[in-house]
């Protein structure tokens, strides 16, 4: 298992330059995709997944504004929060935790974005620290077929979000989901049937959808967070 680094080398400030202008092409992709859609951008979040690169990008995205960070893994939301506690960034959760991990997140996180287990809930409801807001919560939905997706059936999304009910430290955000590999043409479909669960069975509720390649037609079909790592991090050579 690659190692998750926290006390990596500074920035040079070509990758820094190259840092920013990935931000800057991303938020503009984001604000081109809202006006297609005739949307307002300041609707749409970028949560920035840091993945592999370090203390020192994690850093410099919130110094230039990025707030919202992502994570993979917990062992790395749990090695990268206390480097930058001076920071206060949001930290959302963007792989599949297990249950048996939640203690290293659940005082970390301001977002989940793959629930799916409502034992995984419980065990994070149980954990939040009672001095935290309660703790955002995107339930996953499985778009595709394949044995090794995580996330809910169609049909278990209503027993599984009335569970959710008497969680208090929990707070129910939106629904999220991964399209099966593909072109952004054929991620739409996808995107456009889990806004309609979201109508559905969460009125109101946000949609975690999009990522590098797809993320114009997820906001398009109204995602309200896209979550983007591999553009961000292009030009860091070794930090991606």
């Amino acid at each position: 298992m690659r190692p998750a680094p926290v006390d990596d080398a500074p920035l040079t400030d070509a990758e820094r330059a190259a840092l920013a202008r990935n931000l800057d092409a991303l938020r503009g992709r984001i604000a081109a995709a809202c006006a297609r859609a005739g949307r307002d951008p300041a609707a749409v979040a970028l949560v920035a997944v840091t993945k592999y690169a370090g203390a020192h990008v994690a850093r410099a995205l919130v110094d230039l504004g990025q707030r919202d960070l992502g994570e993979n893994r917990a062992d790395r939301v749990q090695a990268l929060a206390p480097a930058l506690a001076d920071l206060a960034p949001r930290w959302h959760m963007v792989g599949h935790l297990q249950r048996n991990k939640a203690k290293l997140v659940a005082a970390h996180l301001a977002a989940l974005h793959s629930l799916d287990s409502l034992d995984l809930a419980a065990k994070l409801e149980a954990l939040r620290p009672a001095g935290l807001p309660p703790l955002e919560v995107y339930v996953e939905v499985r778009l595709g077929q394949g044995e090794t997706r995580s996330g809910l059936d169609e049909a278990a999304l209503p027993a599984f979000v009335a569970g959710l009910q008497g969680l208090p430290r929990l707070r129910l955000a939106g629904l999220m989901g991964l399209p099966p590999a593909g072109t952004p043409a054929e991620a739409r479909p996808h995107f456009q049937r889990l806004r309609r669960l979201r109508d559905e069975h969460l009125p109101g509720g946000g949609l975690s959808m999009g990522m590098t390649d797809d993320l114009e037609v997820a906001v398009e079909e109204g995602a309200t967070v896209v979550r983007v790592g591999r553009a961000l991090l292009e030009g860091l050579a070794g930090r991606g």
